[in-house]
């Protein structure tokens, strides 16, 4: 081992190739781009559409216009607090402290309930506030 052997030297990449120039790339696949003639506009350069990333929107994801006689569109959080009269926590409501897509989708609707007075938040269990239905807590 006590060869200095250059383990970069069958890269070439200052070598000379068959068309006497410099460099890695070859004449054969460098890249030729139209040029404007003289006393032109530049020419647009085409930039390939590229498909959005993501779930396609759908098609009643829009907002909704909600007259006076319609009956709102039903809150998953009400539902879940109408069928646990002692209350749930957010994370309880989402499946578990680890759900936090779930979470994060659930909280606006437990915002819009709470605008709308049919929660109210009670106290806190496990460091979390414990959300309850109106006419729950009337009963107690």
């Amino acid at each position: 081992m006590s060869e200095d052997r250059n383990i970069y030297a069958d890269h070439g990449d200052d070598e000379e190739d068959e068309t006497g120039e410099t460099g890695t790339m070859g004449a054969s696949a460098q890249l030729s781009y139209p040029q404007p003639q003289p006393g032109q506009a530049p020419l647009p350069v085409p930039v390939p559409e590229k498909p959005k990333r993501g779930r396609p929107p759908s098609a009643n994801s829009g907002a909704k216009v909600v007259s006076g006689d319609a009956k709102p569109q039903e809150n998953r959080v009400v539902k879940l607090l109408d069928k646990n009269p002692l209350g749930m926590t957010l994370p309880e409501m989402a499946g578990g402290t680890r759900q936090i897509k779930r979470i994060k989708t659930m909280r606006p609707q437990l915002a819009e309930a709470i605008r709308s007075g049919l929660v109210m938040p009670v106290s806190q269990r496990a460091g979390h506030t414990v959300y309850r239905l109106v006419k729950h807590i009337a009963n107690r």
